[in-house]
């Protein structure tokens, strides 16, 4: 027969008893936590209140805290000093709760249970008559001082610097007062045989100075007051010590021109108009899709209603099993049967972080976000960004501010009136509220003879007046690439990454950000696409380290105007509505923009967004920017805004050098690129790229110079350039002219 297993004795060890005793001690702890509220409920609660007093909420938290012990499983949740400490908290309590009562309070019961019950008053007197008040009250401070770092695990050192660091200076000789004493208690002598090694010191070639010489040097500057000097010249010195090339000539950082600038107030801008939301409203139209997609077969629930700034979010439950393509099929059934403004409900499935599935359609009664609100909340927590971007409020009413630093370079489209200038002119307003000239330097181009941006003119954030012309973008970008190069070039010199770590390095803004804004890029593409699409696409790959960061903004969002070399470099995308679904792929990647409702209306997507967010753009008026802009120009005290010398020269040199034709500037396979396209009679960058097998840059390099000569036209769009001529003979007598300009010169 096989044995019986003897059962095990229940011992303390067992862990039947410790549950059980852990129980028992938690409704213990439990009825002494709450017996100071409920002592006129029962006897119970009367007889701890009247031993404890207030202090029973003290031994009621001890009491779980062990109970918790023995509960738990893992001793993580247990440590033996807090729970000392909660006992030296406990009795401290009941003896201070007592120490203010007067003789003949300490003999009423009533009194007593608004102290420290009859153990406070028992304690008190044993420890008043053996020391007195004074010392009674002094050993509870130390007592409490003790039982908070064993609680919170806090060293007393750090207590003590803490009390030093609340102390005043005062005029007293150093060693001398109340700081010097908590500083000898805190930082007692070492002994001399202890070395105490500096990490950042170097290794070898130190020179250690006597106490006497540091004592004399730190009077000498404190007499002299050139300590800053002192560290100029150590930056300096370093800055000597790093070689810098023979070949290039790198200007010395000017110091800050505006060290007292003042932003303008938010009062100057437009007050927000808000209108009361009617909730019935929603209710009825929640109740509209649930009978609306009934009818289709569908069974779903409203469970919420999320109401943005102009557009309503339904979040729908919807039983397992239904497809979530039904309901996306069902979008115009469902516009007709809400009556909606627009055309069509965009259906968001699921939305990002639940299970749900959002139907969006317009708010009957939109709230649009001013600039007022959306400055007023940025600098409240300004120092979270390096250049802010306000973008407006989410379909949750939630402001929603990036950082361009971050993203790093930002790609605005939209049909035309659908709010794109006026979101440009929102981020340029949240700048310039919150960063100075020192800061931040802009590059504008509007190719629209400057009607949307004239007005930055004179302010001076600006490198450059606003370019208009198209022919001096050219010259305007690459001067923007050789300043990133130059930039690089200062940040290998001391040695470090990005921009921000430059100015802490030389120890003020040495380097500004450069923001360059083109607010029509399609113009750009359309008369020299090649050139400025390679200038942007080197700025948006190398220009984030430096500080510098592009916002481009087209009305055309098409392939031919955003290609995929521009979109591949900027991530940060805001779509506003456009009028297909094809214009939506080609800005976001994605469908969605075409259901827009205008207005401001946008989707914004960058690298930390896995999709689109709905947000209700920032309403900036004219007035709003010609209030800032005055209130910024009223601090050059009618002085003339001080642009970029090297700038101004490099857009009026003209076209590059390169470009002219000159046959000693001309690529050495301009010969055998020209025989190509006379003889096929075609001409384009993918042309010579795939008959000469070489790259693409530099295939588009050989068909500007070939146009330079007048070999072929002007690109037209996405066609074939039109070949001028048949024979290389027709062009012989322009090369001999370019030669005996190159000879002459």
């Amino acid at each position: 027969m096989p044995r019986k297993k003897k059962k095990k004795a229940i011992t303390i060890e067992s862990s039947e008893t410790k549950i059980l005793s852990g129980l028992i001690l938690f409704i213990l702890g439990l009825i002494v936590l709450i017996s100071p509220f409920m002592q006129n409920h029962s006897s119970l609660f009367d007889q701890i209140t009247l031993a404890l007093g207030y202090a029973a909420i003290a031994w009621g938290t001890l009491t779980i805290y062990l109970s918790l012990a023995l509960l738990a499983k893992k001793k993580k949740f247990f440590s033996v000093k807090q729970s000392v400490g909660l006992l030296f908290f406990s009795i401290c309590l009941n003896i201070l709760l007592s120490f203010w009562l007067i003789e003949e309070q300490l003999n009423d019961t009533e009194a007593l249970r608004g102290a420290g019950g009859q153990l406070g008053k028992a304690l008190h007197l044993s420890l008043n008559g053996f020391v007195g008040s004074f010392i009674e009250i002094i050993i509870i401070l130390i007592v409490l001082v003790i039982s908070f770092s064993l609680i919170t695990a806090t060293p007393l050192q750090q207590i003590f610097e803490f009390l030093e660091d609340s102390v005043p200076e005062g005029k007293e000789k150093e060693g001398t007062g109340l700081k010097g004493f908590l500083k000898k208690l805190s930082s007692p002598e070492l002994p001399e045989d202890v070395k105490i090694e500096n990490g950042d010191e170097a290794e070898d070639d130190i020179k250690v100075e006597s106490e006497e010489e540091v004592q004399r040097r730190l009077d000498n500057i404190l007499a002299t007051d050139d300590s800053a000097e002192e560290e100029k010249q150590v930056e300096e010195d370093l800055v000597k010590q790093v070689p810098v090339p023979e070949d290039t000539e790198e200007k010395e950082p000017e110091g800050p021109k505006f060290p007292n600038w003042q932003f303008p107030e938010a009062e100057i801008l437009q007050k927000p108009e808000i209108k009361e939301q009617d909730k019935e409203v929603y209710k009825d139209k929640a109740k509209v899709i649930e009978a609306t997609l009934k009818n289709f077969g569908i069974d779903a629930k409203v469970v919420a209603v999320a109401i943005g700034p102009t557009v309503l979010r339904f979040s729908l439950s919807i039983s397992v099993g239904v497809k979530v393509s039904r309901i996306k099929n069902l979008s115009n059934d469902l516009a007709l049967a809400l009556a909606s403004q627009s055309s069509s409900v965009r259906i968001e499935a699921p939305i990002p972080g639940t299970s749900y599935v959002g139907i969006e359609i317009p708010n009957p009664t939109p709230n649009y976000v001013y600039a007022r609100e959306m400055i007023t909340r940025l600098r409240k927590e300004e120092d979270k960004y390096e250049l802010p971007l306000i973008l407006g409020k989410d379909i949750t009413a939630k402001t929603q501010i990036k950082d361009l630093a971050k993203i790093p370079h930002l790609l605005v489209a939209g049909a035309t009136g659908t709010g794109k200038s006026v979101a440009i002119n929102s981020l340029l307003t949240g700048l310039l509220m919150t960063k100075s000239p020192d800061e931040v330097k802009f590059i504008m181009i509007d190719p629209k003879m400057g009607v949307e941006m004239a007005i930055y003119n004179g302010i001076p954030h600006l490198l450059n007046p606003v370019i208009t012309d198209s022919e001096a973008v050219i010259n305007a970008l690459q001067w923007t690439i050789d300043e990133m190069m130059r930039r690089y070039r200062q940040l290998k010199q001391l040695r470090v990454k990005k921009l921000t770590e430059y100015n802490k390095k030389v120890g003020y803004l040495a380097m500004p950000y450069i923001i360059v804004v083109i607010d029509e890029m399609a113009d750009l593409m359309l008369t020299s696409g090649v050139d400025v699409e390679t200038k942007i696409q080197r700025l948006a790959q190398m220009g984030r380290a430096v500080g510098i960061h592009l916002i481009l903004a087209t009305q055309k969002p098409t392939v031919n105007v955003i290609t995929g070399l521009i979109k591949s470099n900027i991530p940060g995308r805001m779509a506003f509505a456009v009028a297909t679904n094809m214009d939506s792929r080609v800005i976001l990647d994605e469908s969605g923009a075409e259901t827009l409702l205008g207005n401001g209306d946008m989707l914004y997507k960058d690298q930390t967004t896995p999709k689109a967010l709905r947000i209700q753009g920032t309403n900036t008026t004219t007035e709003d920017s010609e209030a800032v802009i005055a209130a910024i120009k009223e601090q050059l005290a009618e002085e003339e805004p001080s642009y970029s010398d090297d700038l101004t020269e490099a857009i009026e040199k003209g076209p590059q050098e390169s470009l002219k034709g000159g046959p000693k500037e001309r690529d050495p396979e301009f010969e055998k690129a020209l025989s190509i396209v006379i003889s096929n009679q075609k001409a384009s960058a993918s042309f010579l790229q795939r008959k000469m097998r070489i790259g693409y840059n530099k295939a588009a390099r050989l068909i500007d110079q070939l146009h330079q000569a007048g070999v072929v036209g002007p690109q037209d769009g996405s066609k074939p350039r039109k070949v001028l001529i048949t024979s290389p003979d027709q062009i012989s007598d322009k090369l001999k002219e370019d030669d005996s300009e190159t000879t002459e010169e």
